[in-house]
């Protein structure tokens, strides 16, 4: 076995997660290589040795993939924001389709699962509405900009190519106006400081959110938002977010407001939703339509009763509303459960109700009082997937069907094959939501045995 720092050659495989090439070294360990794409040999350099497998970097590449194309991102090589800029678009899509096709055969146990053709994006780059970026410097040398990959390092960045352009707008203001103001950026290792990270959420209109996430409030945060909004009229309100945990949390529990609105407005689907700093809502306007379309089209008929799991503000319970007679939804964040509330009225979508609590426990409560089960249960659960009580109170409630969106293959195979004493898998549909890096939501529809 190669040890750390020795130079070895490899033939990569195929594509792992993380963006890294899988290849096997001479005594049949599997190495992850960094910068490496399937049908390449190189030169890689270990950097880390485990139980099971390795990690190297490529040094040298002998021979190039035909997919291989230049990355466009002056530092995409060190930055952790992306990873797949050196590959063609068409064979990233590939590698996001037969990454779900092979984790429903490895882990959800389907010898032959329906993986419909990935739902991918007309354009891969200048997507993303919304961008949380760290501080780096010192005062009145201050930047932003995103970690280096496996690190806390922050890599500076003015521009960032998957970002939208009001969204790259303000990072690019943003420095200078803190440099101006003498504002420090914050040191994790002394806990000095003030600026922490710069949220910033913009929607297709373009206007924009922005929330300084702080180490503690500072006056000057004031003429900070103030500036801002003078030199970017398209940002319409600046909040301050405190968080002095030394934990890796990026939100602490107090925001305020600064200056001007505290929200915006977003339309899906013909549906609007207001959004606060800090509320989840997915980040890439050009394809939400169609992966949510993928879910109304799973609920094409009228349908009595849809439960909706993990609601956040309300986004698929309100556009589930039209095809069900009443619409329960359920969500952990009392802060996304009052933006939910907020949406509902909007919307006037009289038939939905929202409850406030963890999926594994009200739903055991939900089964117990059902006097039938629902028409449907939607289920947008976080990259863990299911817990456990979910699962059970999933295979005893009998809906007659599922529709699962899932943003980790391996967590939906894995629920999957949990579920398949009672439900088939009827299909799954993967959608590239986040166009270069090594995410890929799926749509995925489970219909009950008969």
């Amino acid at each position: 076995m190669a040890k750390v720092g020795a130079r070895v050659a490899l033939r990569i495989k195929r594509m792992g997660q993380a963006g890294e090439g899988v290849a096997e070294d001479a005594s049949g360990r599997v190495v992850f290589v960094a910068g490496a794409l399937p049908g390449e040999t190189v030169e890689a350099e270990v950097t880390e040795i485990r139980t099971n497998f390795s990690r190297a970097r490529t040094h040298r590449i002998e021979q190039t993939s035909p997919d291989r194309i230049t990355p466009r991102c002056p530092i995409f090589a060190e930055c952790g924001g992306c990873v797949f800029q050196h590959w063609e678009y068409d064979a990233e899509l590939a590698h996001k389709e037969d990454r779900v096709r092979q984790a429903l055969i490895r882990i959800g146990r389907l010898e032959h699962p329906l993986v419909r053709p990935i739902v991918g994006a007309r354009e891969p780059y200048g997507y993303r509405n919304k961008g949380q970026f760290p501080w780096g410097g010192t005062a009145g040398n201050a930047f932003l900009g995103l970690y280096a990959r496996l690190s806390h390092q922050v890599v500076p960045a003015e521009h960032c190519d998957i970002q939208d352009v009001l969204v790259n707008q303000v990072l690019g203001l943003m420095p200078g106006i803190v440099n101006q103001l003498g504002i420090p950026p914050f040191d994790e290792a002394t806990r000095q400081g003030v600026m922490r990270h710069l949220l910033i959420r913009s929607t297709e209109n373009q206007e924009a959110l922005v929330l300084f996430i702080v180490h503690h409030w500072d006056d000057r945060l004031v003429m900070a938002a103030e500036q801002l909004m003078n030199l970017l009229p398209s940002v319409v309100g600046v909040g301050a977010n405190v968080n002095a945990t030394p934990h890796n949390r990026v939100l602490g529990s107090e925001t305020r407001l600064i200056r001007g609105n505290p929200s915006v407005t977003e339309t899906i689907l013909d549906k609007r939703f207001n959004l606060s700093f800090e509320s989840f809502f997915q980040v890439n306007p050009q394809q939400v339509g169609r992966l949510y379309g993928l879910v109304l089209h799973a609920l094409d008929e009228p349908m009595d009763m849809i439960w909706d799991l993990y609601a956040g503000v309300g986004t698929l319970a309100i556009l589930a509303s039209d095809r069900a007679h009443a619409v329960r939804a359920l969500e952990l964040s009392p802060e996304a459960a009052k933006d939910a509330r907020a949406n509902i009225d909007l919307n006037h979508a009289d038939n939905v109700t929202m409850t406030v609590g963890r999926a594994e426990h009200i739903i055991l409560d939900w089964v117990r009082e059902a006097s039938g089960p629902p028409s449907a249960v939607i289920i947008d659960p976080p990259r863990a997937g299911l817990a456990t009580p979910v699962v059970t109170s999933l295979l005893a409630l009998q809906a007659k069907k599922l529709v699962y969106v899932s943003c980790n293959p391996e967590t939906l195979a894995r629920d999957v094959a949990l579920l398949k004493e009672s439900y088939n898998l009827a299909g799954a549909t993967p959608v590239d939501m986040f166009p270069r890096t090594d995410h890929v939501e799926t749509v995925a529809v489970l219909q009950r045995r008969p």
